[in-house]
């Protein structure tokens, strides 16, 4: 009986293998921001952190409900890790810096997501977020610095670095 092999994994190189690395970078990174955002902003309140993202759409009714708008938090939560993660693939290769210094471009790339999260996406919404302060800017902006910026940048430097043929 013959048995067919092949030396290497085949969906490394394919567009669906990328995706799926792609993928996995922002489940990591969402996955990390959103312990860091329970246990070092709210205290371990996991509920409250999801209903607060959920009251983006909903509004303060969304802290009145129950597991549904827990649910639509961490979705909602998880499709700006993917965005963000994958804008990041998409401007690598354009952005030398990206590629040569990943603590500059983490901490770069974290100033964004806390500019386009605060600047732009809160204001447009319906959460009531009270006045900033110095020690919640800080606190926010880190989180995205070092739990998202970061493993973004060397997932996808590790992508890019695998990789055998032109991607886009």
């Amino acid at each position: 009986m013959e048995m067919y092999t092949t030396s290497q994994d085949d969906s490394k190189n394919t567009s669906s293998g990328v995706f799926l690395k792609i993928f996995l970078t922002g489940l990591i990174a969402g996955t990390l921001d959103g312990l860091a955002a329970v246990f070092l902003s709210a205290n371990g309140n996991a509920t409250l952190v999801f209903k607060y993202i959920s009251s983006a759409v909903l509004g303060a009714e969304a802290f009145k409900e129950g597991a549904g708008v827990v649910a639509l938090g961490i979705g909602f939560h998880y499709f700006n890790a993917m965005a963000f993660t994958f804008f990041y693939f998409f401007i690598y290769p354009r952005i030398p810096l990206l590629r040569k210094h990943i603590a500059m471009s983490s901490l770069l790339y974290g100033s964004f997501i806390w500019c386009v999260m605060n600047l732009c996406v809160v204001p447009m919404s319906r959460i009531s977020s009270g006045p900033y302060s110095l020690n919640g800017i800080v606190k926010s902006w880190l989180i995205l610095v070092v739990f998202v910026a970061l493993p973004v940048a060397i997932g996808i430097r590790e992508i890019y670095l695998s990789k055998k043929t032109d991607l886009i």
